[in-house]
């Protein structure tokens, strides 16, 4: 039986479109946390996300004008290799060389690289990791019938563990239970599946390839593959019987226990969206942000987020294997039963952590589980970005109801007559309306618990 060795491998640890060149970005990948910057060479660096000074976090720091990392604490800086540069408080230059030059200033850094729009970190701090990385490629997404590029990688962190999420993704019959209510998923659609079996052989390496029918009415001639590529690659290919196909890319990066970090995207065969002119005046980075924030996808991921937690509490309270904790008598179930053999038979039953404890499992509460800012918004810059317009926006509107308010007095004081003061209160009336609603798509960016009404969030 072979090792799998959770450190010696490629991990998609963000869209480059979620990165920002001109400060350093912290992660955390396997419990290790990394910051993430582009050097004077606009090559991306992952490095320790710890100064060697007094173990402050890199990540806080800046970008400074030689192109090096630089340290808020102290104002130390570390170029792309890990080295340290500049130490201000050292002004006696052998001094400053001997202490640049010493193994205790220096930051570890792991080798990296962009592959379809995401950046792969090798987070194995070996000495020959470098030559270890190069012998091996990253589970990137296969060339298909139509552009892999023609849709923009989703990314969120979960507060649910990498084996939940892997063991979802290979469990394909769920949706029509789970998701009732979006994309035609419902319980009287069902069906049973007719087959679902592994192809070929379970490696440590290689993973394992599914091959099944459909589990609904619209999807029953269906031919569907998922490839598992370890360590967190799932590539599914639908062919419909009228020719049709679809193609989903997921990647399960596990960031720390409890929690995962989501990549995704989905590419249809279908004909084109049509465009609305109107809706492409607005900035494409408040498109964006919309369409992340638009109610089937948070409900989606509402569902997701109730189910996958509520597993999650549920295993910690019993000392079992999952073996002796899962019933599983359906043919539907064999996707499930082969992520878990192969985590248990080559890659120890759970991630490897890196420089972490793994404590007890804690439950979240309804404020915890659906706060969205932590896990979407403040990772996406097209959502940060459509935030501070929707402020910008909001506060124009109360200030411009309050001038209106004001112009509506001063009318009223000179005796105007009231077909012309109407205007005014009118415009105000609007305005103020245009405030509340605003106010409203702002929560969604932040939170999936409502503003009014009880504050429970509605799942179906």
């Amino acid at each position: 039986m072979t090792h799998f060795s959770w450190t010696k491998q490629w991990y998609p640890v963000t869209p480059i479109s979620y990165l920002d060149a001109s400060h350093p970005t912290s992660i955390t990948l396997l419990g290790k946390r990394l910051v993430i910057w582009r050097d004077k060479q606009q090559k991306w660096i992952a490095m320790d996300d710890t100064c060697s000074h007094k173990l402050a976090q890199l990540s806080l720091g800046s970008i400074d004008k030689n192109g090096d990392l630089m340290c808020r604490h102290h104002g130390w800086c570390f170029d792309g290799a890990g080295k340290c540069t500049n130490i201000p408080m050292l002004n006696d230059e052998k001094a400053l060389e001997t202490a640049c030059n010493s193994a205790r200033s220096q930051v570890q850094t792991y080798p990296t690289q962009v592959q379809q729009g995401l950046l792969w970190v090798w987070p194995d701090n070996s000495s020959n990791a470098v030559e270890d990385s190069t012998l091996k490629k990253p589970a990137v997404m296969p060339e298909y019938k139509f552009d892999s590029s023609s849709t923009d990688w989703f990314m969120s962190e979960v507060p649910y563990s990498y084996t939940v999420s892997v063991e979802s993704t290979f469990d394909p019959s769920h949706g029509q239970f789970l998701h009732e209510g979006i994309a035609g998923f419902s319980p009287e659609k069902a069906i049973s599946m007719q087959h679902f079996e592994v192809l070929g052989k379970i490696s440590a390496e290689d993973g394992f390839t599914l091959k099944h029918s459909g589990y609904n009415i619209f999807n029953k001639d269906m031919d569907a593959t998922r490839k598992f590529t370890p360590p967190c690659s799932n590539t599914t290919i639908y062919e419909y019987s009228n020719g049709k196909s679809a193609l989903f890319q997921l990647y399960f990066v596990p960031t720390k226990p409890g929690y995962c970090k989501h990549i995704g995207k989905f590419i249809f065969d279908a004909a084109p969206k049509k465009h609305n002119f109107w809706i492409e005046l607005l900035p494409k980075y408040l498109i964006t942000g919309l369409q992340h924030s638009s109610s089937n996808m948070n409900k989606l991921s509402n569902q997701d987020l109730s189910m996958m937690h509520s597993q999650a509490v549920n295993e910690s309270t019993r000392n079992k294997t999952w073996q002796k904790s899962y019933f599983m008598p359906s043919l539907a179930d064999v996707g499930i039963v082969t992520f878990r053999k192969w985590l248990d038979e080559f890659a120890g039953g759970k991630p490897e952590w890196q420089e972490i404890t793994e404590t007890a499992f804690q439950e979240l509460n309804d404020e915890q589980l659906y706060d969205r800012w932590h896990r979407h918004t403040k990772h996406c810059p097209s959502c940060r970005q459509s935030l501070i317009l929707i402020d910008k926006v909001k506060d124009f509107c109360q200030n411009f109801t309050a001038a209106l308010a004001i112009l509506a007095l001063l009318l009223i004081a000179i005796n105007v007559p009231v077909r012309i003061i109407f205007i005014p209160v009118l415009l105000g009336i609007l305005s103020l309306i245009c405030s509340y609603k605003l106010d409203s798509i702002r929560h969604s960016f932040l939170s999936s618990i409502p503003t009014k009404g009880l504050p429970v969030v509605k799942l179906y």
